[in-house]
């Protein structure tokens, strides 16, 4: 399996999103996802029939995402088990919304303890004074990335993301001691997988996360906690909320830190419609 290939089911749900639903690549994608629990013991004549390709388009798509053949991919079935007790186990509890708003009470607070000014000021003055900042994480932890990336765009800031469904290398090669590579992991899984790249890399390192082994302490320029215990290795609300929390109280730093002072601070009055465009969108 290449190194770049994180996770099966990441690399299959990006296909499903990217691809037209009856091409090739979104049907044995969604092949493999509604058979994921039987991976193991799929046949790649069977898969072909199933999908109407040829075995050698089954081997084209495996290597496509990250595996070099149809074998290596159904190596990939003891994610399922995994994946089941990630999502499955921290959800089937009960009173699970009282247990989700205490711990989410009990996370920001945390959060706000160890996010203090001279964290926040450090990280804000890396990211403003960067050549480029490039947020570096599992697609499973995308959203958090695209909504940082879009609100630094009105900052003048254009922030890269890259994750575990791209050519990763082709990404990190080129950085430099003038750029920025921020890695979320908040279980700290996806990290140590992309070890071997992040190592590589020339890029300012930082890592943010619940996972407290210090041996990322070697791999990376800094470590910034999101909790004070290790929470690695489990699905918690740190890692389903507890980065959205964080960078939406960096965000709010830089903002403050670095909106030139000429301009008008939020929040800003909503547009007006003219009375003729009111007219337009009635009919």
């Amino acid at each position: 399996m290449k190194s770049t290939a994180f996770s099966l089911m990441t690399a299959l749900l990006a296909v499903m999103n990217e691809s037209e639903p009856g091409e090739p690549y979104y049907v044995l994608a969604q092949y493999f996802l509604y058979h994921f629990d039987q991976l193991k013991e799929l046949n790649i004549y069977d898969v072909a029939e199933a999908c109407y390709v040829s075995r050698s388009g089954i081997r084209r798509f495996c290597q496509s995402i990250g595996f070099d053949n149809f074998s290596d991919l159904k190596a990939a079935s003891e994610e399922w088990k995994r994946h089941c007790n990630y999502f499955i186990g921290y959800s089937a509890r009960p009173n699970y919304k009282e247990y989700l708003s205490r711990s989410v009470a009990d996370m920001m607070q945390e959060i706000n303890r160890l996010s203090t000014t001279a964290v926040l000021d450090k990280l804000a003055k890396r990211i403003h004074d960067s050549r480029n900042v490039v947020l570096f994480t599992s697609d499973f932890s995308g959203m958090t990335a695209r909504g940082f990336q879009q609100s630094m765009v009105v900052m003048g800031k254009l922030v890269l993301i890259v994750t575990d469904a791209q050519d990763v290398p082709g990404y990190l090669k080129d950085l430099t001691p003038n750029d920025l590579l921020m890695t979320i992991s908040a279980t700290g899984n996806f990290a140590a997988v992309m070890e071997p790249l992040i190592r590589k890399t020339q890029a300012y390192k930082v890592l943010i996360t619940v996972n407290h082994d210090r041996h990322f302490w070697s791999v990376y320029d800094g470590v910034i906690y999101l909790s004070e215990k290790d929470n690695g290795n489990a699905r918690t609300v740190y890692s389903q909320y507890g980065t959205n929390y964080f960078f939406d109280i960096l965000y709010s730093y830089y903002v403050q830190k670095y909106l030139k002072r000429s301009a008008t601070l939020g929040p800003f009055d909503e547009p007006r419609l003219e009375e003729s465009d009111k007219n337009k969108m009635k009919k």
